[in-house]
């Protein structure tokens, strides 16, 4: 790896692809970059392997959780032979194959003993695989930090993205219409601040150059402001799958432990009041589904929901494309995946 900004000419051979596909410009910004992921769950392996292969700068691995047989289903850098040890050290060496140009580092301590110096020291954090409370406590520390952070986790047969970039410029491009895009607000979280033309002599084309700044909550914010009745339409609403109002009351706990199935599903209702819904009451029995399947990793939502968080971090880091804004849900049963601003 150059010391300097410029790609070596390895870098060059080696990101040929990428750099033909996003510009040098972004893989020069990606190469800079420093990420923290929490925890090497199911989601985390997806997440690593995708910003690895990609040549983000450098890595750090937070994990302090030992390997279980559970893991082994789930996870691909890890074996039989590494029950018992760290999931992050046994997964190290075969990281570093992967890309040996990118920086890797290792932390098995807990999440708890860092302090606001420790995360100071990234470009962006990813966390997987924490609770509620924690999660709030990591935002509200971003939050002064002034640092993006991706949040994911999975719920059996469901997962979900948060995300909080604070607030992210974006620059897109589009053929230019008859109906061209107006400079001012163009949903709840996102504004047109400038636009511009770009043409195209070889394809004989005119483009729009869009630039967006979009604006995000916090997450604890978003759990009490949330509504999707301004965005959705009657129909949408109605077939809107019940995985996002359960995840969002799920994340109003603390902590999954000893949650109150008559609690929860006061709450949950309260939130399809809250966000609007149309939708029928959903019978006991999909709740008591979704509660039995908090936080049981299946590996093909991992890989379909990582994937999603990988390729937005590498979007922002590359400063090419627009973000998510701010939550996602996948439901692994209808294979919806619904990109909500909330």
């Amino acid at each position: 790896m150059s010391d300097t900004g410029a790609l070596s000419a390895d870098e060059i051979a080696l990101y040929d692809r990428q750099i033909r596909l996003w510009g040098m410009a972004a893989q020069a910004n990606m190469r800079s970059a420093s990420v923290l992921l929490v925890n090497l769950g199911a989601i985390g392996n997806e997440i690593t392997k995708n910003i690895v292969l990609s040549g983000i700068g450098s890595l750090t691995i937070l994990d302090s959780h030992v390997i279980t047989e559970e893991d082994l289903g789930c996870q691909f850098f890890i074996g039989k032979e590494d029950v018992g040890l760290k999931r992050v050290e046994a997964a190290s060496r075969h990281i570093e194959d992967m890309n040996p140009r990118v920086k890797l580092t290792v932390d098995t301590s807990d999440i708890h003993s860092k302090d606001k110096e420790f995360f100071s020291q990234f470009s962006l954090i990813v966390a997987t695989d924490l609770m509620p409370a924690e999660l709030n406590t990591l935002n509200t520390l971003t939050r002064e930090l002034n640092l993006p952070i991706y949040v994911a986790g999975i719920n059996g047969f469901s997962g979900y993205i948060f995300t909080d970039l604070i607030e992210f410029l974006a620059t897109d491009e589009k053929l230019k219409s008859a109906r061209p895009e107006e400079l001012g607000k163009h949903s709840p979280n996102k504004d047109i601040v400038k636009l511009s033309e770009r043409k195209d002599e070889e394809k004989n084309a005119v483009y729009q150059v869009i630039t967006t700044k979009h604006s995000y909550k916090p997450l604890n914010e978003l759990l009490r402001s949330a509504v999707l009745s301004n965005q959705l339409s009657r129909r949408q609403l109605k077939r809107l799958t019940p995985k996002v109002p359960l995840t969002l009351t799920l994340l109003q706990y603390g902590d999954y432990k000893d949650i109150e199935f008559e609690d929860y599903k006061r709450k949950y209702n309260l939130m399809c009041k809250q966000l609007g819904l149309l939708i029928e009451e959903t019978k006991d029995e999909t709740i008591a589904d979704f509660l039995q399947q908090t936080a049981v990793d299946i590996s093909p939502v991992a890989a379909i929901v990582g994937g999603a968080v990988a390729q937005d971090v590498i979007n922002v880091l590359g400063k090419r494309q627009s973000p998510l804004n701010n939550f996602v849900v996948f439901d692994g049963i209808t294979l919806d995946m619904w990109v909500l601003e909330l």
